[in-house]
């Protein structure tokens, strides 16, 4: 017999009633009168209280909001970082994550798994329609999903050859080749959001992506004025689900009519034109911070963000060799990186899991010896036992992004060289950097900012495609993980997996970092995950 998740929903809002961070701006005020006041949050932040908001009579139907980066393209399934600040907007998938990372029914009415673990039925929800006014039915999920499937890595390392298939109006299965409890999380990861648009805008697409941009999100395309702004409106016809709002679930109501995502890639810019009231919300760096505290109408938020994580190229000369990756693993201190990165203690935490502590089905604390050991002499006698000879390391880096990547880098550069290690940057733009990446000729050792780590199969480092781990042990306690139904199952195979990591040495976990954002007490109701805003359910006062 089948395993009914037909209750899922109302499961899932008692869940979200009980979330214990980031649901309310309630739990983030913590300034005193007269100055800005500053929250924090894990995952997920939210505006000001709900007794601040405007009377409908009083809301402003416009806003500004201000990028940091360029667009280079709308296509849902392609998008990365800035991209999807707009595409989660317009568009939405089956499932969608909640401020704890539980995938959360969106698009879909509830599912079906088999017996096996292997056949996922998807029931979808009636008369939800597309912003082209057409319903959404199964033929479209199966063309989204199938196109998503292909161009997505981190799909198709789940899914393998299965397909999505279509078994009535309303119904659409996906049948694996073996049992996997990652594929709700996958349909609901914000990068190469796994979208759902008409099938006839999927069969159009081009290599450069879609040329349509139609979705059944509360917000519709209205232009993409380049090196602009994007511009998108309230789409009357949305038809939201009733679970409480949490994260980028939930019910959504769209109470701005026009919003402009306005491309402001200086950051002097963006926090100048916050001072001076275009915009209502942005990012803050360390040196503007003083500006906004004083602000008797700013709240700063401190955001979760992204995790840093030092990865190893398994075919180049040296770090082929666990000896060499015991060693950098050995002297790296985890404090000396992350405040260099960030620049502040306030903005960082250590966390020797490949998980946030907030994801209460995948944080683990294996391995958690081998995490931040600042131990030199052990590197020393590593290196040694390698016979290591003067050989030059590759550390792959770059300084666009907000120059994250780069800080990071020289620290660790600085700490290999105090072991005696020689070694070289090589820094690039951020394109050249992802396909000198793909090339295990090209590096030794890069240091990267990872979004939203969900289940560690999403764990990119972890396969053979990023940083070649060709491991066999590794790649079967990753299928042991995949495979695992109960509770007990999960974390058994969890915990063999990290403590795996620790001692494979596939990366090496440095910690987790915060960003800071300002919003004016007029603004409410606006919600982020790892940074990505929801601006369903926002308000703006005149």
């Amino acid at each position: 017999m089948n395993k009914k998740y037909r209750n899922l929903l109302t499961a899932l809002l008692v869940i979200a009633l009980f979330a214990v961070y980031g649901c309310s701006s309630n739990n983030n005020n913590a300034g005193s009168s007269g100055s800005a006041s500053a929250g924090a949050s894990a995952g997920a932040s939210t505006g000001t209280a709900a007794s601040a908001e405007p009377a409908a009579a009083d809301l402003a139907t416009e806003l500004r909001f201000p990028l940091a980066q360029q667009v280079p393209t709308l296509d849902p399934h392609l998008a990365l970082n800035t991209n999807v600040y707009v595409t989660l907007n317009i568009f939405e998938g089956l499932f969608a994550f909640d401020a704890n990372f539980k995938p959360v029914p969106m698009l879909a009415e509830s599912y079906d798994l088999s017996e096996d673990g292997k056949t996922y039925t998807f029931h979808l929800r009636h008369g939800v329609k597309f912003h082209n006014g057409k319903e959404m039915k199964a033929e479209d999920v199966v063309a989204s999903l199938n196109r998503w499937k292909s161009v997505t890595g981190r799909a198709q390392a789940s899914l393998g050859d299965s397909e999505f298939k279509t078994k009535d109006e309303y119904t659409v299965e996906l049948a694996l080749g073996e049992p996997r409890n990652d594929i709700l999380a996958q349909l609901s990861h914000v990068l190469n959001n796994a979208a759902i648009m008409p099938k006839e805008v999927v069969e159009a697409a081009g290599p450069d992506g879609v040329k349509e941009y139609i979705g059944t999100g509360p917000f519709k395309f209205v232009e993409w004025k380049q090196d602009q702004y994007v511009h998108v409106a309230k789409f009357d016809d949305y038809q939201p689900v009733s679970a409480e709002p949490s994260g980028l679930s939930g019910k959504k109501e769209a109470f701005l009519k026009d919003v402009y995502f306005d491309i402001v890639t200086d950051s002097a810019t963006r926090f100048s034109s916050f001072l001076a009231g275009t915009y209502d919300y942005v990012d803050v760096s360390l040196d503007n911070l003083p500006q906004v505290q004083g602000l008797s109408d700013v709240k700063l938020n401190k955001n979760l963000g992204s995790d840093i994580n030092l990865v190893f190229n398994k075919k180049s000369p040296l770090f082929s060799n666990v000896k060499y990756r015991e060693a950098v693993a050995a002297v790296l201190d985890a404090d000396e990186i992350l405040l260099g990165t960030v620049n502040s203690p306030d903005l960082y935490r250590l966390n020797p899991s490949y998980m946030y502590p907030e994801n209460k089905t995948w944080y683990s604390e294996a391995g958690k010896e081998n995490y931040n050991q600042k131990n030199a002499d052990k590197a020393k006698q590593l290196l040694q036992e390698a016979g290591y000879n003067g050989q030059e390391v590759t550390l792959l880096t770059t300084k666009e992004l907000g120059g994250s990547f780069y800080n990071a880098t020289i620290v660790v550069q600085k700490e290999l060289e105090s072991i005696g290690v020689k070694t070289k940057l090589d820094i690039n733009d951020f394109a050249t950097l992802l396909k000198k990446r793909a090339d295990a000729n090209a590096w030794d050792i890069y240091v990267g900012l990872f979004t939203m780590p969900s289940t560690p199969s999403q764990l990119l480092y972890l396969n053979p495609t990023y940083g070649f781990a060709d491991d066999a042990k590794l790649a079967e306690l990753t299928k042991q993980l995949t495979a695992a139904s109960t509770d007990e199952e999960i974390k058994t195979a969890n915990d063999a997996l990290q403590q795996y990591e620790w001692e494979y040495l596939a990366a090496v976990k440095i910690g987790d970092t915060y960003s800071q954002s300002a919003t004016r007490d007029k603004l409410t109701g606006l919600t982020t995950l790892a940074g990505y805003p929801n601006l369903a359910n926002t308000k703006l006062a005149k």
